[in-house]
């Protein structure tokens, strides 16, 4: 019957709904009014499916909606794993899966509180994502709040929540509107409370924001200033293997003019921009790395150590003065896996013999700011401003006082695996939210684009183009003070956690208890001895 084929695949078609309004509401496509209701479908798709059906629609809702945003993965896997195109497409939809499955327990844990503790989505579905957002190890961290960046007044909380607070928002807007259809559909009475609570949380937000903008714009203005240089040089790593001086030449060319045009303190090149190998016993650069270059430079190099017998490469940023005198490194610490490392390859070295086309790189134990001009600067390389706990810990860490923590957040960067898609932009968005949990200015230098400079407020201030060369150049506040994130850190995503995992405790434990109890054994019956009948003679 139609009327039942249609029944059988609807939740399916609004599953993937969910996905296409995930993916089209994120940084990168900015339609970031649909993240306010973009999982209303998919809860209507599991509202009477079991627990274990829910967990499947999610996970294809979530497959669906990581595909579309993570489309990019195509040319990485296509130009630089020389994968065929049908391969290439197939390991972007198994890295969505991955990552997919956080969705899938999403839905999972909504409707296994729903069935066994009858509590309604529009209170639980914010937790729960909240507390799955913090706990999934995600391939490439995608955090929801992300999509809003273009709503500065609903973001500033991210200096006590971090991120995840603005994540609370999206899905709690999600569940509230579901509530509301679902009530009026069944003629109920509306969830007053529930609309109420939700009301308030949003002038809370909208209040907080106006506030701290005001503040932090006011500390910003009166705050000492370096003026820096981005210099966008527009190569990729394919163009840097083909021209290895060409590649550091056009470095040089664009630094050198953009310092006769004006006043540079500081020039920033990206990530990899010295792309051959310095000693890191040697604490004098050689003539060859920044030429004629004598403004202080901020770069990204590859740096080589012999230890025990072994050669030790690592990603580093090194700073160096104007006499060209190494005045700090800093060494990544979170590698990318399979293009940095091979998980389990310290373990089974020859893993990296079947795969030659993996680094081996080694991480970075110091959290230590590098000094300049005065004022102390955290650097994190390519997408270590992704991590939220990282960046806290790099500002914090080794601060004995207030009055030690670094300044600035700078960050060296390489897209250019990506193509011209929408991934620079989705990396640049979420690292914005760095600058309001910590209240810093980000300064975000990188090959092809998207150079930035990004203020305390999270604001984009300037910005160079995509795939495009150009030296950007602007004043960076060097600002002071603590934030509530900095101070306790991540305690919104904790918290999250913990009361999932208490109300999932709960739900369990009643749905043991109503599972019917299986009826004992009998014992089998004791063995007749049967008595033999004795013939009578006769």
């Amino acid at each position: 019957m139609p009327s039942a084929r249609f029944a059988k695949w609807l939740p399916w078609a609004l599953a993937a709904l969910t996905g296409v309004l995930g993916f089209l509401g994120y940084a990168g496509f900015d339609q970031f009014y649909l993240e306010w209701i973009f999982i209303v479908p998919m809860f209507w798709a599991i509202r009477d499916a079991t627990p274990r059906r829910a967990f499947f629609i999610g996970w294809f809702a979530g497959t669906v909606g990581h595909t579309g945003g993570f489309y990019w993965a195509v040319h990485m896997f296509k130009v630089y794993a020389f994968m065929p195109l049908p391969i290439a497409i197939v390991g972007c939809v198994g890295m969505a899966a991955l990552n997919a499955v956080s969705f899938a327990l999403f839905a999972w844990c909504v409707r296994r509180l729903k069935v066994d503790n009858n509590w309604a989505v529009g209170w639980t579905a914010p937790v729960v994502w909240v507390g799955i957002e913090h706990f999934y190890p995600y391939i490439f961290p995608n955090y929801l709040g992300a999509s809003q960046y273009l709503l500065p007044a609903v973001t500033q909380i991210a200096d006590v929540t971090g991120i995840m607070g603005v994540s609370f928002f999206v899905v709690a807007c999600s569940g509230v509107v579901y509530e509301v259809i679902e009530r009026v559909r069944s003629r109920q009475p509306l969830p007053r409370r529930m609309l109420a609570v939700f009301a308030g949380y949003l002038v809370l937000l909208l209040s907080y924001g106006a506030w701290r903008i005001h503040g932090v714009d006011a500390q910003t203005a009166a705050a000492p200033k370096i003026r820096a240089g981005l210099v966008q040089s527009n190569l990729g790593a394919q163009a840097k293997q083909a021209d290895r001086s060409g590649f550091l030449q056009t470095q040089h060319d664009m630094s050198l003019q953009a310092v006769q045009q004006e006043k540079i303190d500081l020039l920033v090149w990206p990530e990899g921009a010295y792309n051959n190998y310095l000693l890191r016993t040697e604490d004098q650069l050689p003539p060859r790395v920044l030429g004629a270059v004598t403004t202080p430079v901020l770069f990204g190099a590859l740096t080589l150590e012999v230890k025990d017998g072994q050669r030790r490469r690592y990603n580093s940023a090194l700073l160096a003065d104007t006499s060209h005198h190494i005045l700090g490194r800093y060494d990544k610490q979170v590698l990318v896996p399979f293009g940095e490392y091979i998980p389990g390859g310290d373990l089974f070295p020859i893993i990296y013999k079947w795969s030659p086309y993996s680094g081996r790189y080694y991480s970075g134990q110091s959290l230590e700011p590098l000094p300049f001009d005065g004022y102390l600067l955290s650097l994190n390389i390519c997408y270590e401003d992704l991590f939220p706990g990282l960046v806290r810990d790099l500002m914090t860490r080794n601060a004995q006082s207030a009055t030690t923590l670094p300044h600035a957040i700078f960050n060296l960067t390489n897209d250019s695996w990506y193509g011209d898609t929408t991934e620079p932009l989705e990396h640049l968005v979420l690292a914005s939210f760095r600058a309001i949990e910590n209240r810093r200015p980000l300064v975000r230098s990188t090959n092809t684009g998207i150079s930035v400079f990004i203020d305390p407020v999270g604001r984009i201030q300037r910005r160079a183009g995509q795939w495009t060369r150009e030296v950007l150049v602007d004043d960076v506040p060097m600002m002071t003070g603590r934030t509530v994130f900095m101070v306790v850190g991540n305690w919104f995503g904790w918290t999250a956690f913990a009361l999932l995992a208490a109300g999932m405790g709960q739900a369990l434990w009643t749905a043991r208890k109503r599972r019917p109890a299986r009826p004992e054994t009998a014992a089998p019956p004791a063995p007749t001895t049967k008595k033999k009948k004795k013939k009578k003679r006769g």
